[in-house]
């Protein structure tokens, strides 16, 4: 050990020497020799993990020479921070390493701040640990000083200090010492770093824990009243709009009508299927039935992917049975079928639109109940090809209902036709099938 110091001691000796040619002046105290040794141990201590040790010569280089080199506060600062670490379960002591390593802080700050970035990192760190071991003694310059960090480094603000800032704006606002406008604001903030790379796991992290510690002010009366008084001066803008959409559906605020003018205004720099399609069953829902159509057929041919395409269809067939266009649902529903021909929920729509439009095919020979043969011809398909055991029972539970609509058997026979016997279905059904008799 000795031997290795005594090397380090020569090697470090003459960094320092050659650091001095290139500093105008270096303050090594009153004892510049002593300082020089003592700032050589700590480096070697710290390097072999001997930190009681490097401890030791560390405060001696505050007490000797304190503006000498920035590696004081450097290895200080992980020094303590392994204190810290290992007396978690000795919080007295842990507190008195708590208050070395924040003095670390302060006193970097002191001697050497470095330019903006330096010192911001230097309080981004002090911020982070107020935030951790103070909340409760140092909870305003806790947040006075991660507010100044994120707006320093936004968007780009580390994971880590983006949700620490969120748990000190959670805890300033339950002291009330920040309203819930002020929390929706940070949050939004922190949603446009999370944006700059959503997938990462540590910004996926960020965004949920974002989300609980705001989670108080995500009122969707509270959010719509925000974003409505803010939407005239806002509503050209990408990022805003954006977050705003993104918090909303988040918080499920699905009926706020500020969203749907939010998504409605980014759908017209952006259109997106994506988007369109939450347009429609929007508009669907307040039976606002030209736009949810007009949004349905824009989804659809934006739609590139089959998958999500099948789903926009059968979505788009559903409506049509809502507003009474059965012939038209048929034909959606049919297109999603042309797709994929196992989507059993298609075949329960093209079923449901001919029950549905039954009383329009009065002027059949059986009065209109043959057209049920039809609808139940498709819900046994649906259930024959139904991959879910839930779409298998509700295809089936239907065939059962509407076959009490079938003919009677004796209304066949006076039609002069069989039971069994084929039988083309006219009205806008036009479709083959067989003849069945009501059980």
């Amino acid at each position: 050990m000795k031997n290795i110091i005594r090397t380090s001691l020569l090697l470090v000796s003459i960094s320092f020497s050659l650091a001095a040619q290139d500093s105008k002046e270096v303050n090594y105290g009153e004892n510049p020799e002593e300082c020089k040794k003592n700032l050589t141990i700590m480096q070697t201590y710290y390097k072999q993990k001997a930190y009681e040790d490097a401890a030791r010569s560390y405060r001696k280089c505050l007490e000797g020479c304190p503006e000498s080199s920035k590696n004081i506060y450097i290895v200080g600062e992980r020094i303590m921070k392994h204190f810290v670490k290992i007396n978690k379960d000795n919080k007295e002591l842990r507190s008195k390493y708590v208050d070395s390593l924040l003095m670390v802080y302060d006193l970097r700050m002191k001697y050497f701040p470095g330019d903006q970035k330096s010192q911001m990192k230097i309080l981004e760190s002090k911020g982070k640990v107020l935030a951790q071991y103070r909340i409760n003694e140092s909870m305003e310059e806790a947040y006075s000083l991660l507010d100044s960090v994120v707006n320093y480094t936004f968007p780009n603000t580390k994971s880590s200090t983006a949700t620490r800032y969120m748990y000190v704006t959670k805890i300033m606002n339950k002291k009330g010492k920040l309203e819930c406008t002020d929390v929706i604001s940070n949050y939004l903030k922190i949603e446009n770093v999370v944006k700059q790379d959503p997938e990462k796991k540590s910004y996926i992290k960020l965004k949920q824990k974002s989300l609980d510690y705001a989670d108080k002010c995500l009122d969707c009366d509270l959010l719509d009243s925000l974003y409505s008084l803010n939407f005239d001066q806002n509503q050209n803008d990408t990022n805003w709009l954006d977050a705003g959409i993104s918090l909303l559906y988040d918080k499920k605020c699905a009926s706020s009508e500020v969203l749907v003018k939010m998504m409605e205004k980014r759908f017209e720099s952006s259109p997106a299927a994506k988007t369109a399609i939450v347009l429609a069953l929007y508009f669907g829902n307040k039976e606002e039935n030209e736009k949810a159509l007009n949004y349905f057929d824009q989804a659809i041919s934006m739609q590139k992917d089959s998958v999500k395409l099948t789903k926009y269809l059968i979505k788009k067939a559903k409506f049509q049975n809502k507003i009474g266009n059965y012939s038209g649902a048929r034909l959606t529903a049919k297109k999603a079928l042309n797709i994929d021909p196992k989507k059993a929920e298609a075949c329960i729509v093209i079923g449901n639109a001919i029950s549905y439009g039954a009383s329009s095919c009065k002027g059949l020979k059986f009065g209109g109940p043959e057209v049920f043969w039809v609808a139940v011809d498709y819900y046994n398909k649906a259930a024959s090809i139904a991959e879910d055991p839930e779409v298998k029972a509700k295809a089936l539970k239907k065939a059962a209902a509407n076959s009490n609509y079938f003919p009677r058997e004796k209304d066949i026979f006076l039609q002069t036709l069989n039971v069994g016997d084929s039988y083309q279905v006219g009205c806008w059904v036009n479709a083959s099938t067989i003849i069945r008799a009501k059980k």
